[in-house]
């Protein structure tokens, strides 16, 4: 894989491709927030340092460092991990595989890499790694990869190129979500669920793919869009016992669910002000939500409002440890007088 084959970052690559062939510095931190695509970022750069005959565009993928690399047998690529059942990466284990190791030359390619996942730092082992990234020898590059750079101590960020992994629109969640189902033999997402997606996902590609896998999600999704659209016909017991039940056996995920729930309530009042499928959420529900309105017509921009404002409360509330049951049938109740009156 070269830069070519990676969506996006454009702004980012080019940055990149303007080091190769020139003054490439010897430590990097790729940064962004967990999901980004750090790690497949991470491992191209890494390639492009060893390949051979790297172009602007990255890696060649021809050569033998490359050949070796897209095998895993280089042996000048070093990922430093924390070991199985830990949580932050060993001081000993930076010793052995860091300090112990950077003064012995790279094997096969001109320069060995050294990839460490930051997340797994203390600030004890940063200064530890402090000591190898003030001056490092030639024929040594480090490439940290972290979620969120505030967590480096300033003596380590004076010292490094940091590369931040900016948000993906929508087109281009989609076609890494295309991309990966293609690879996967999976069926492609139609489009209006594609952009569904990519725009619950908030521009965060590794949430996009773990939304088009979770069943639980589509299920929720679903059942919170029917939610809305019955409430005129819901009685007071469907909506106390049996939504509540579902709620109750997803509160885990209630954050995700009011989040769905505001969507398509602002579909409502968007629908209400231009039929623009552009502009509302859930694109691929368009023709139910344009029918909803006109079986009620008596509903307007202020029952809208108090419903959305109803399930913000319950939001708040859930921060300050409000009871789940009251808070939720609160909630129920409100929108419930909004929708169906």
């Amino acid at each position: 894989m070269s830069f070519l084959k990676i969506v996006g970052q454009t702004e980012l690559k080019k940055r990149v491709a303007s080091m190769i062939g020139g003054q490439m510095p010897q430590s990097f931190l790729v940064s962004g927030p967990e999901g980004m695509g750090k790690h497949t970022f991470s491992e191209e750069l890494a390639k492009t340092i060893m390949c051979s005959h790297p172009t602007s565009d990255g890696s060649c993928g021809v050569c033998n460092n490359c050949r070796y690399f897209d095998a895993g047998t280089h042996p000048d690529i070093k990922r430093i991990e924390a070991t199985e059942g830990r949580k932050s990466i060993r001081i000993a284990d930076l010793r052995t595989e860091v300090s112990g190791d950077i003064a012995i030359n790279p094997q096969i390619a001109s320069t060995k890499v050294y990839l460490i996942n930051a997340d797994q730092l203390g600030n004890e082992s940063q200064n530890l790694l402090l000591k190898s990234l003030e001056e490092p020898p030639k024929g040594v590059a480090f490439i940290l990869m972290v979620s969120d750079s505030s967590r480096i101590i300033p003596t380590i960020m004076s010292r490094i190129t940091e590369l931040k992994l900016r948000t993906y629109s929508s087109e281009e969640i989609e076609k890494i979500l295309s991309y990966n189902a293609s690879n996967n033999n999976e069926e492609v997402l139609d489009h209006d669920k594609a952009m569904f997606i990519a725009s619950f996902s908030s521009g965060i590609p590794g949430r996009a793919l773990s939304l088009c896998n979770d069943e639980g999600f589509a299920e929720e999704r679903d059942r919170i869009f029917d939610l809305v659209l019955s409430m005129p016909r819901l009685s007071l017991t469907d909506l106390l016992y049996d939504e509540f039940s579902f709620w109750d056996k997803n509160r885990d995920r209630v954050e995700e669910m009011l989040l769905i729930l505001l969507w398509t309530l602002g579909d409502l009042a968007t629908l209400l002000a231009t039929p623009n499928k552009g502009m509302i959420k859930n694109v691929d529900k368009e023709k139910e939500l344009i029918n909803f309105l006109s079986d009620n017509k008596g509903i307007n921009y202020v029952n809208i409002y108090n419903a959305s404002a109803a399930v913000n409360e319950f939001s708040r509330g859930l921060k300050v440890n409000v009871n789940f049951e009251s808070g939720c049938c609160s909630m129920f109740l409100k929108i419930h007088k909004e929708l169906a009156s």
